[in-house]
């Protein structure tokens, strides 16, 4: 494996405070279809309602890609859950991480890809309390800088654009964006907006010097506000890669 793809997407649907806005069940098939035509590596999904629904995805994804296996924060105080899916082939196993003293925790793996050692973690932060959103973020950059694997992957829903923070001179927003690209590089600074195609929400970062490329995909669910964002990381830099 010279390539990894990882994709991160937060599944659920439009917000409103009145009906579900998490992952709904009918839409799991159009999850796995979109998977299926996006064909990952490493899946870090957020706002899933459990490990129920994860193992739907997982379970059709098996009939598109082949077997992944994956892990949900259920530990999560918040009622809409990290997890993420990896190829069974490359033998991940999971850990559930804490991010700080707000209740949210993030799902890791860990796994070797093409004699790599990788972790890919997907987050999701507060959508209104920025201060937690800061929490959130220096935990997620404590916990990529502690570890061992040449290869670190972040990804998910930060509710954090980082032009906007700069346009409304927000400076916590600022300062908690700053915090993650002095521990990661911001692979995704111009794949565009995920949230609605106005805002760029949705990240995924990269520690470890790998050359990569990022897009958003257009696959967003009818119902849904984010599109999937997508990254291609070349795993062996000193030979010709499309990437």
């Amino acid at each position: 494996m010279r390539r990894l793809r990882v994709v991160t997407w937060n599944v659920g649907r439009l917000y409103s405070p009145r009906h579900n806005n998490r992952l709904d069940d009918a839409d799991v098939p159009a999850v796995v279809r979109a998977l299926g035509e996006l064909d990952p590596d490493v899946v870090l999904l957020q706002e899933l309602v459990d490990v129920r629904q994860l193992e739907a995805v997982r379970g059709r994804l098996r009939y598109e890609r082949g077997a992944f296996a994956g892990a949900l924060a259920e530990r999560c105080a918040y009622d809409r859950r990290a997890a993420v899916l990896v190829r069974e082939e490359l033998a991940p196993t999971f850990e559930e991480q804490s991010l700080g003293a707000t209740n949210r925790n993030a799902m890791m793996a860990r796994f070797d890809a093409g004699g790599v050692r990788v972790a890919a973690i997907s987050a999701h932060f507060d959508v209104f309390d920025r201060e937690r959103r800061a929490e959130q973020a220096s935990s997620l950059a404590a916990l990529a800088e502690a570890r061992g694997e040449r290869l670190v992957v972040a990804g998910g829903d930060f509710n954090l654009d980082p032009k906007w923070a700069a346009g409304t001179a927000n400076a916590t927003d600022i300062a908690t964006f700053a915090r993650l690209t002095r521990t990661f590089a911001d692979a995704g600074a111009r794949a565009g907006a995920t949230l609605l195609g106005l805002w760029r929400v949705d990240h995924l970062l990269i520690r470890g010097g790998a050359r990569h490329f990022a897009r958003v995909s257009p696959r967003r669910l009818p119902l849904g506000d984010h599109f999937p964002l997508v990254l291609d990381v070349d795993l062996d830099p000193d030979v010709a890669s499309p990437i």
